[in-house]
């Protein structure tokens, strides 16, 4: 049996070999810390350093568009930076790594709760070495978002609901895809007094759920709150797409555009229009995984898949790529499905990821908008 020790070693070793390959490549890109900050790292770094109101290099827009950017990551830069001493840059992609650690680890319990047939060092070795994985260790929120996303489920598990639902407020601080945690919050809570609603005492069980539900959606409530006492929008984090180029045109409407548009020759574009087909493709296989997820009976990892990718779709294409192989269900899916194919072709499968990789970082460090 491998113990949570050897897991949690397993981890921090191929972690920091990890970026010990991108340190090598990144000799020739300015240095690591530099190579890896690309396109929001560096919005998440200022905010970490200066705050909201700080005055923007993006265009003539001042501070308007870092509103976008939900507060607690650049948060937990700052403290980082803090107790490191480094400088912003430096900071973000170690606090970036050791959340993915926290992530990976956390991930180990709830795929022996749910998916008890997975051998803990597949996982452990897939997530680090899948290629379109590599902003789990930029300066990115996604390595944050994954590990409270997996602490919030493994708390309903437990039935503690006043801790699920404090995470949930932390998430909602970290994106605004966070509320889509509420509805299940909702859920754990409004089934169990369903059931109990002709006990005598189901007004006190009442009372009880109240609280959780009044928790959860805090990070998004104060979030909202702050932006109003700063500059009189509560919305603007929704307000300020349209300055990013996303408006609200509906799902199927942008896949559409983005087919027809087969743009393809733009995958590996730098400083350029991204791949809008390449972005769609990775919507749609989300989508199907989402759907084999529902079939399988996980709907709750289903849900969260499928409205991670629909909600960001009904306004644009871009970023979908990280959005869906940063996604930990869709991460769990790929891992099972290597799972059963590993065993005959382990060498063929781990002997292409790790090349794969390599091309892929170095698209980041020429800051290929497609892999934005």
């Amino acid at each position: 049996m491998v113990t949570w020790r050897k897991l949690a070693a397993l981890t921090i070793t191929l972690v920091v070999a990890r970026l010990a390959v991108y340190a090598v490549i990144a000799q020739w890109f300015g240095g690591l810390a530099d190579a890896m900050c690309q396109y929001d790292c560096g919005w998440y770094v200022r905010l970490a350093t200066e705050g909201y109101m700080s005055d923007s290099t993006w265009d003539t827009l001042g501070p308007v568009p870092n509103w976008a950017f939900f507060p607690l990551f650049p948060l937990l830069i700052r403290a980082a930076e803090a107790v490191t001493r480094l400088r912003g840059e430096w900071a973000g992609l170690i606090l970036a790594n050791v959340l993915f650690v926290g992530f990976v680890l956390a991930s180990v319990e709830y795929l022996r709760r749910t998916r008890p047939g997975l051998d803990p060092r597949l996982w452990v070795a897939f997530a680090v070495l899948f290629p379109f994985g590599f902003t789990f260790s930029a300066a990115y929120s996604e390595s944050l978002f994954a590990l409270l996303t997996i602490l919030v489920l493994l708390a309903l598990q437990d039935r503690r609901m006043l801790l699920a639902a404090g995470l949930t407020a932390l998430l909602c601080a970290t994106r605004p895809t966070g509320v889509l945690m509420i509805p299940i919050i909702l859920a754990h809570v409004a089934v169990p007094l369903w059931r109990a609603r002709l006990e005598a005492d189901i007004w006190a069980r009442v009372g009880e759920a109240l609280l959780p539900l009044a928790v959860a959606p805090l990070g998004l409530s104060l979030y909202m709150l702050y932006q109003y006492f700063m500059i009189g929008d509560a919305l603007a984090f929704s307000h300020v797409q349209l300055l990013w180029g996303r408006e609200w045109t509906g799902p199927l409407n942008q896949l559409w555009n983005a087919f027809s548009a087969w743009d393809w020759q733009r995958v590996l574009a730098v400083n350029g229009d991204a791949s809008s087909s390449y972005a769609a493709s990775w919507s749609v296989l989300g989508l199907a995984v989402a759907a084999g997820l529902a079939w399988r009976g996980r709907t709750i990892e289903a849900f969260l898949l499928a409205a991670s990718v629909l909600l960001p779709l009904a306004t644009a294409t871009h970023s979908l790529p990280r959005f869906v192989a940063t996604n930990p269900f869709f991460l769990f899916a790929c891992a099972s499905l290597l799972a059963r194919i590993a065993s005959r072709r382990w060498v063929l499968v781990w002997g292409g990821l790790v090349p794969l990789q390599v091309v892929v970082i170095l698209g980041w460090f020429f800051a290929a908008n497609t892999l934005y």
